[in-house]
């Protein structure tokens, strides 16, 4: 199945919903959805490698504290993502890469402004197989 993620619509927020055959694949594909939320990754050129790590209490937490992570490359950095790659986790701490570009107001077209990322509805779960999660967030 490899990795998927959708948004959708939740009263004046955006939810994320996602399902991988491993924890590494979810968490690539919910940080992929956030990035798409706040602009399209195919507009995103492949021109810097950024390095990160997160360590948490457990593993919802964890997905929380990984995206919001992202969203600070973003708000601090005007880094956007192209492409996420998992290099090492487990329920308490993940490590990987993140590749894509600064902000260029001349090519990017953002999306939604996001606040923050929430424990509203938040969920990290195994289910057979694949792992499944799901995250609001702020607008």
């Amino acid at each position: 199945m490899a990795k998927h993620c959708k948004t959708f619509e939740h009263t004046a927020d955006v939810g994320l919903e996602a399902r991988a055959d491993s924890l590494g694949e979810l968490f690539e594909a919910m940080g992929e959805g956030l990035a798409n939320v706040i602009c399209p990754r195919q507009a995103v050129k492949k021109q810097k490698t950024l390095q990160i790590q997160v360590e948490s209490e457990n593993v919802e937490s964890l997905l929380v504290d990984f995206l919001a992570e992202l969203l600070g490359l973003f708000n601090l950095e005007k880094f956007l993502i192209s492409g996420i790659k998992v290099k090492r986790i487990d329920e308490i701490s993940v490590a990987g890469e993140v590749v894509g570009e600064p902000y260029d107001p001349t090519r990017h077209e953002l999306g939604d402004e996001i606040k923050a990322v929430t424990y509203h509805q938040l969920k990290v779960a195994r289910q057979g197989d694949e792992w499944t999660g799901r995250v609001i967030l702020d607008v």
